[in-house]
């Protein structure tokens, strides 16, 4: 079995723990390539349009020959720093691979144009640092990935905490049975791997006013009730999956909980338990994904800014 990465780096503190949390989760590990892509950023309109007088356009080809020389050493250079961050927290240099996209259209573009036509089981980017800022969390370029990367695991990687214990979050839903399938691949074989699988119980009258909810204890009582009776099924689902990846049953643990909202839920649950990465489907968590889309998943991707977020679409 072998798994590769591919990891957005541009040199900033935050591609280099992405670097760090790699190496971490997979010391000792053999058989895991990376693959560092560095994008440099697309020339200033102004360079590419040509000009009447002899001169000038003699002066504008030589400037931009130069800065196309300097761009090659600009990606050169950071790949080389991400090669470095990963052979001095043990990652095999034989195992590491390096791309750069000099004549890009835009940082974003390129590593998606990359992600989706190279054979990777996921997509590495840092929560900032690869662009100006979209929100007060998560940098431009990453957003942006995280938006239209549709097919491919995407993992957002926050301040490190070097902890593995691993929270997967559960529901019926087919994106959530993904998130684990790609967990049991990604994390296989990893010397004491903790795995939590978590279903949080949605509690109905979240959706409703005050005044209304309170005549509503049936109905709630009867949605955790079917609720619990699907996930019997999920469960064992999940259940075939470790097995069939040779999973230590000890190493797996399982919990429900109930009375507390769904993104609340996993947030405790994360924090108390000293997680070091969360993985949840990009849609459905919570089993309200016909009401609203997505809305947990994309709270976690706001909330959560230690360790690692693992979406799977």
């Amino acid at each position: 079995m072998n798994r590769h990465l591919l990891v957005a780096t541009d040199g900033s503190y935050s591609a280099r723990r992405s670097l760090k949390y790699i190496a971490g989760i997979y010391q000792g590990i053999p058989d895991v390539d990376v693959t560092l892509i560095s994008i440099a950023r697309p020339l200033p309109s102004f360079l590419s349009q040509g000009s009447d007088g002899f001169q000038v356009e003699k002066n504008r080809l030589q400037h931009l020959k130069d800065i196309d020389i300097q761009r090659q050493r600009d990606c050169a250079n950071v790949l080389e720093s991400g090669r470095a961050v990963l052979r001095h927290n043990g990652f095999p240099d034989d195992r590491i691979h390096t791309k750069a996209f000099v004549q890009s259209q835009g940082v974003a573009q390129s590593i998606l144009l990359e992600a989706e036509q190279g054979q990777y089981d996921a997509l590495v980017v840092g929560r900032r640092g690869l662009g100006r800022m979209a929100s007060y969390f998560i940098g431009s370029v990453s957003y942006e990935l995280i938006q239209r990367l549709k097919d491919i695991p995407i993992w957002i990687i926050g301040d490190p905490f070097p902890s593995k214990r691993v929270l997967i979050a559960l529901d019926n839903s087919e994106s959530s049975m993904r998130a684990v399938d790609h967990a049991s691949f990604a994390l296989a074989d990893i010397e004491d791997i903790e795995i939590t699988i978590l279903h949080v119980v949605p509690k109905f009258h979240f959706f409703l006013s005050s005044e209304v909810s309170s005549s509503f204890e049936d109905i709630e009582s009867l949605i955790a009730t079917h609720s619990e009776k699907e996930m019997e099924k999920v469960l064992s689902r999940v259940h075939h999956i470790f097995r069939d990846a040779d999973y230590n049953p000890k190493s797996i643990d399982i919990k429900i909980k109930k009375g507390v909202g769904v993104t609340r839920g996993i947030l405790a649950e994360y924090e108390q338990g000293e997680y070091g990465t969360l993985v949840a489907g990009r849609r459905g968590i919570g089993g309200w994904e016909a009401v609203f889309p997505g809305s947990v998943s994309s709270k976690l991707l706001h909330s959560l800014t230690k360790g690692a977020f693992w979406i799977v679409a």
